[in-house]
């Protein structure tokens, strides 16, 4: 995660023995699997301090809620940048949204390392002892709060990440070497109730020159890789394009975005129920240098960032001074809405021209008054995303960060916690011409299937009436304010609308 960003009883009792290291895989694939499957995982900074409080958090849409970051930069111990998160009585700290999320059913991970974080993993992970006290401390960690892991955030192994980070030929064959310590350790400290590992990968692995064609051996002791599936393009390039592509554009933009990252994965050995998408809560902006409005996502670019939102400003990377910039020309998704450059999900406001990309299946903006081009996510590609996750059988999704939406992008995540597709908009109109300057609305039809017809005769006989403090599954049918609808996928509380989006938990049948 970039700019400060950046599983259940026992089974088997076969031991293998990899390097020295004793270790259950086989016991640890069936204790798993049963938790590793509809998986929506947030990661909340622990920056935020009070600007964005744990009580804030709607847990009950996610999963797990993973806490970053533990930061790698001295020695063999993560270290904590404000050790007060750590306070029992801080009303931002780790040990009230440790309490909170399990008040809600919610899991809590440690997440260690990040795009400012990682400069040391590579020395600590190169020796035993050095392995040793890095484990110790997770599992420590673990144990005290009862936490349901430890997610290594490695940006990453081979490579420099933000320029600073110690970097060692034999990085992903230590990262393999930790991950089985770490594994055993866990087990021992928690022979009843299992822990998971997870780690957050670039979108192709590892992190240096050349990109890794088998990472078979990591999956026997990792329960899940989140595949950061944005970042996919930014100013650090001449040509603008999507941050976080469903599919990419042949020849245009880097060549990988969520579908080819995760099937790359897969192919290097990681079976789909082991795999994450990333979603983005947040969009880039970019400079185009041309001189007419832009036709598609893929224009020329000043390598220098526009201002973001009304957060963005200058930055620089306390462990690595050299990466640094003016702004970072992000916007949070929430920002977008609430300082109205999108009036709702799907409409931009004037001088915003919004499009959407079908190839990419993202929506992007033009300001025609300051050329600058926005790429960001929103529930339409979000749902996308979600709804292909389902499909294959991945694990799950998760996003980069809690804090950067309204609401209204979790949302469309929910369906994986089911496993059912949501309906598949069958048509999308293109938006007004780039050289237009009024609010532009993608409009969508959505194919309704057998099972949403009206009762016979037009009547709810027998259908309960709507209940916000009642949780529906897919299929259920309520009614309310005189008509029937069904629920696309699980809800609970968001009221059925028969003018909702496409993108709404409700789907609208028809009067009753």
């Amino acid at each position: 995660m970039k700019f400060t960003t950046i599983l259940a009883s026992a089974a088997c009792a076969v031991l293998f023995s990899f390097n020295g290291v004793s270790a259950s895989p086989i016991n640890l694939q069936t204790r798993a699997a049963a938790a590793n499957s509809g998986v929506v995982v947030g990661y909340f900074p622990n920056w935020l301090y009070q600007d964005f409080l744990p009580t804030k958090i709607n847990f009950k849409k996610y999963t797990h809620i993973y806490y970053a970051f533990a930061l790698q930069v001295a020695g063999n111990v993560p270290i904590w940048e404000d050790p007060e998160i750590m306070n029992e009585d801080i009303e931002y700290g780790f040990p009230a949204l440790v309490k909170a999320a399990k008040a809600a059913g919610t899991q809590v991970t440690i997440s260690v390392g990040g795009w400012t974080g990682s400069t040391k993993f590579s020395p600590m992970a190169a020796s035993a002892a050095g392995r040793a006290e890095f484990i110790k401390w997770n599992v420590d960690l673990v144990t005290k709060f009862d936490l349901a892991g430890v997610d290594l955030d490695w940006e990453y192994p081979n490579g420099a990440g933000p320029g600073c980070n110690t970097v060692s030929w034999n990085d992903v064959d230590n990262l393999l070497l930790l991950v089985k310590e770490l594994r055993v350790a866990l087990d021992k400290a928690s022979p009843s109730k299992y822990k998971e590992i997870t780690m957050a990968v670039r979108i192709v692995p590892w992190g240096g020159p050349e990109d890794a064609t088998d990472v078979s051996p990591f999956v026997p002791y990792v329960d899940r890789f989140h595949v950061m599936t944005f970042d996919v393009n930014g100013n650090w390039e001449p040509v603008s394009g999507p941050n976080s592509p469903f599919r990419v554009e042949k020849g245009k933009g880097f060549q990988k975005g969520f579908v080819e990252g995760i099937e790359y994965w897969n192919k290097a050995g990681v079976p789909f129920n082991k795999l994450a998408g990333g979603v983005a809560f947040y969009g880039r902006s970019q400079t185009l240098t041309g001189s007419t409005a832009p036709t598609t996502q893929y224009s020329p670019s000043s390598l220098t960032s526009p201002l973001g939102d009304s957060d963005d400003g200058p930055w620089t990377n306390p462990y690595c001074p050299a990466d640094s910039s003016a702004a970072s020309g992000q916007w949070k998704y929430s920002n977008l809405r609430s300082q109205g450059v999108l009036t709702t999900p799907v409409t931009a406001a004037s001088p915003w021209v919004r499009h959407f990309d079908d190839i990419t299946q993202t929506p992007w903006l033009y300001n025609p008054t300051n050329k600058v081009y926005l790429t960001y996510d929103d529930p339409v590609s979000v749902g996308v995303k979600t709804s292909w996750a389902v499909e294959k059988g991945l694990a799950g999704v998760f996003a980069w960060s809690i804090e950067q939406d309204n609401g209204e992008l979790v949302e469309a995540m929910q369906a994986v916690r089911n496993g059912v597709i949501p309906p598949v908009s069958s048509t999308t109109t293109a938006s007004t011409s780039a050289s237009s300057s009024s609010p532009v609305t993608t409009t969508t039809t959505t194919t309704a299937s057998s099972s949403g017809t009206p009762l016979p005769g037009g009547k709810c006989d027998g259908v309960a009436a709507f209940n916000a403090a009642t949780a529906y599954n897919t299929g259920k049918q309520v009614t309310y304010n005189g008509g029937l609808f069904k629920a696309q996928w699980w809800t609970q509380g968001e009221t059925p609308s028969s003018t909702g989006p496409d993108w709404a938990a409700w789907t609208y049948v028809g009067a009753c």
